[in-house]
């Protein structure tokens, strides 16, 4: 009888257990875990975040899989082609004129494309932003027709003839000549030509689909051979003359890829030969000799399919599609995307009075006519939450409608930042959509964990993020907090949308990360900076910068980070005229149209005894000069290499030194210092590092990245006398040198590890010291009554074994 009492009660225990367990598994989003892998891939080439329409499968059990064939997809189809979405980048303000000879060049480069990958591949919209200067990941890139060299540099010219000298030594130039990053897609890589190349081509799309081989699929010249690849006997040609093939795409501009073998007695053999059995050519050397139309599948194995035998001359008869072209307009339209979570309430300062400046600072800097939003998020972005949304509007001179927002932010809550995402979509639709200067601003502190269970969360993050690629709106991200795996998915947001990451794992350089990001969406990027102590002012004043000829503006800051320093910023030009500055809410700062070229000088002058850190930055917006810098993966794993990519350009034309180095100097996790060299000159020993030496991409290689978090890259450069790179093709023989110019880049990648698992966020309302509003207080009371039920139910039926025992 004790026994069978025993066994009774002890079932009715377990009943109640289980029932806890439930209730309280009910109430896992709590303590939610997160994976610090990111939601978008990761990929070199083919998995890269794009807008294209990969080869799926339409349905079947493989519904979704990328495929290369019908074979791949049991029960369905695989789609017949690949779709590229690209965004073009005039670089000037364009006549109509001109548009459509773009517009011809980009469908011609469609058609080539289709007919070199066999009805695989071809570009379905096109994007034209005329007159862009904030397009930092443009496809293709049209500059104006200007001299390039010679006398005359600036002056406008339609042949190289109005650009003395025409003979010699610094012979003149006209315009920007044919090229591409080579394999350097969606990864600040573009192809490049001006208007004058494009209107003197009497068939300028097979020109626009050899870049594009060169950008997308990473193959190189079959017509050259390239010092530092290998033993190189001399320039030739694929295939070989007798072969039976024509000269291919990447040799002489013909409409199919080189494949198959280079001994014209083996005729059945066309595909996995060697089809340049002389080693001699650019892609032979530099690619293992494979053919390009082996590289093409190398690069993009899942989605291409390379022929069985010769390849078929016009697609299969497969008909290419019509670009669908949409032109927009130079609008700035912007929308910050500011965290409103609890754990904005950590640290002193607190993370959310350090936003506070930095979104004010972002909003003294812009001009008048900028079309501005606001929306905050916490658990959603909703303003029946209690979350701010200001819609789009342009600028004036009173501002107090967003700044009000801004100063009115309150932490609470948890983190949905893809319902912020949503927001700020939605306003830039209703505001009238994408133009060639739109950009959504993210802050964040912590790890996207709403909507609730966590893989909702992650899924939901994930859409919006492919939406926001999809539409073209870059997203610039910074982030601070101690969240594992938040750098991760911050990089991995930045990289999914084609935008930019700057981390600011140090709350007190949010300003900063806010000012870079205003200044590079608006064209603009830094020149030099100094950053130091008030107190050792005389050290760090007055701070000295170039500003290179050709520059339509540029912009001075100086900022600090203790709210009760205060400082002057005088701005002297090359001519020893003052500039006036302006006060930010802990800064200065000081615009100039078209600024004289030369030394410019910043004099600071702190007030006070306060020892305040601060940083002083200058910033220019030139179109033709510029220092592009990226990191190969968004995040890499522990241990892992971070591959760091700078390409600088002069006159819109790649340059490169063979002796000179790019630095970076690397801050780490902890907060420790290094540096980086990156380098033009090829691969190392054991054929790592860059790629091709003298091309104008410049590598660094970081291996210490044994700490997970945010490593930031400071990359600098001061450029005068270099030479063209070699990929500009024709113009290898050209001996004119650039003018000078200064530049540098900040940006960030991230190490983490997607085993990692976060289990006490920062924004859980049970962090000691984070506000708990009224929704987290009654789920904890309703918890609290819940338990004590429980326990009473327990009690009860303890009674009733007793009893029944009695």
């Amino acid at each position: 009888m004790i026994t069978i009492t025993l066994s009774r009660f002890s079932r009715a225990v377990f009943r109640n257990l289980l029932v806890i367990s439930m209730i309280i598994s009910s109430f896992a989003f709590l303590v939610p875990s997160r994976s610090a892998d990111a939601a978008t891939g990761l990929g070199e080439l083919e998995a890269r975040p794009a807008p294209v329409g990969r080869r799926i499968c339409i349905g079947g059990t493989n519904a979704g899989d990328l495929c290369n064939q019908d074979a791949d997809c049991p029960g369905s189809t695989c789609k017949d082609r690949n779709v590229f979405n690209i965004s073009v980048a005039v670089h000037y303000d364009a006549p109509a004129a001109d548009i459509t000879s773009i517009q011809n060049l980009v469908s011609g480069g469609s058609a080539t494309l289709f007919d070199v990958t066999d009805g695989q591949a071809e570009i379905g919209q096109a994007t034209i932003h005329n007159n862009a200067f904030g397009t930092t990941e443009a496809d293709l890139r049209i500059y104006p027709a200007t001299c390039t060299s010679g006398t005359n540099v600036g002056n406008a010219c339609n042949v190289n003839n109005d650009c003395p000298p025409n003979v010699g030594p610094g012979q003149g130039r006209c315009g920007v000549w044919w090229w591409a990053n080579t394999g350097s897609w969606k990864n600040s890589g573009s192809m490049h030509v001006s208007i004058n190349n494009v209107n003197a081509a009497a068939v300028p799309g097979p020109l626009l689909a050899h870049e594009f081989v060169h950008l997308v699929f990473d193959a190189r010249d079959e017509y050259e051979s390239r010092p530092g690849c290998g033993a190189n006997t001399g320039n030739g040609n694929c295939p070989d003359v007798g072969a039976g093939q024509v000269d291919c795409l990447m040799d002489a501009n013909n409409t199919e890829l080189c494949w198959g073998q280079g001994d014209p007695t083996n005729v059945t053999d066309l595909s996995g030969g060697n089809h340049d059995a002389t080693n001699v050519t650019e892609q032979s050397a530099c690619r293992s000799n494979r053919s390009c139309w082996d590289q093409l599948v190398f690069s993009w194995p899942n989605t291409f399919i390379e022929p069985a035998a010769a390849p078929d001359p016009a697609a299969g008869g497969a008909v290419v599609s019509a670009t669908n072209f949409i032109q927009t307009d130079d609008t700035v339209r912007v929308v910050l995307v500011l965290d409103e979570s609890g754990s904005m309430m950590l640290e002193s300062p607190t993370r959310m009075e350090r936003l506070k400046v930095a979104a004010n600072d972002f909003v003294a800097l812009a001009e008048n006519g900028t079309e501005l939003g606001i929306v905050s998020y916490a658990t959603d972005a909703e303003t029946a939450s209690g979350r701010v949304s200001v819609s789009i509007a342009a600028l004036g001179a009173n501002r107090a409608t967003w700044t009000n927002a801004i100063n009115g932010l309150s932490p609470s809550t948890r983190t949905n930042i893809g319902d912020g995402l949503q927001k700020a979509k939605d306003m830039i639709v209703a505001a009238g959509g994408v133009t060639g200067n739109t950009f959504v601003v993210l802050m964040t502190d912590g790890l996207n964990n709403e909507p609730v269970p966590q893989a909702t969360a992650d899924a939901d993050l994930q859409a919006k993020v492919a939406d926001l690629l999809a539409a073209g709106i870059p997203v610039y991200v910074t982030c601070t907090g101690g969240d594992l795996g938040l750098q991760s998915q911050c990089s991995e947001i930045a990289s999914g949308t084609n935008g930019f990451y700057v981390d600011s794992a140090d709350s007190a350089r949010l300003p900063e990360a806010f000012v870079d990001s205003h200044e590079r969406l608006t064209g603009r990027e830094a020149i030099d900076s100094v950053e130091g102590y008030f107190s050792k002012i005389k050290a760090y004043s007055p701070k000295v910068v170039y500003v290179d000829e050709g520059a339509d503006s540029a912009t001075f800051t100086l900022l600090w980070q203790e709210a009760t320093a205060n400082a002057d910023m005088v701005i002297i030009d090359p001519d020893g005229n003052a500039r006036e500055t302006f006060r930010m809410p802990q800064g200065r700062y000081a615009r100039v149209k078209r600024p004289k070229p030369g030394n410019w000088k910043m004099v600071i002058d702190p007030h006070g005894t306060s020892e305040s850190r601060f940083v002083a930055r200058a910033y220019t917006q030139n179109r033709l000069n510029n220092l592009a810098a990226a990191v190969r993966y968004a995040t890499v794993l522990p241990g892992e290499d971070i591959y760091v990519f700078a390409y600088p350009k002069n006159l819109g034309r790649p340059i490169t030194h063979p002796s000179e180095k790019i630095l970076a100097r690397v801050t780490l996790p902890d907060g420790s210092v290094d540096t980086l060299e990156l380098l033009d000159q090829g691969r190392d020993a054991t054929g790592k590092g860059d790629d091709i030496p003298g091309d104008g991409i410049f590598t660094g290689v970081y291996k210490n990245t044994g700490q997970k978090g945010a490593y930031n890259f400071l990359i600098q450069a001061d450029m005068e006398k270099w030479r063209l790179g070699h990929d500009a093709h024709e113009y290898e023989d050209d001996t004119s040198e650039s003018s000078r110019f200064v530049r540098e880049v900040r940006l960030s990648a991230a190490v983490g590890d997607p085993k990692d698992v976060v289990t006490h966020p920062e924004d859980d309302p049970r962090e000691e010291g984070l506000p708990k509003d009224g929704c987290n207080r009654l789920v904890i009371t309703l918890l609290a009554l819940t338990l004590l039920l429980i326990l009473i139910n327990i009690l009860l039926t303890w009674r009733c074994c007793w009893t029944r025992k009695g």
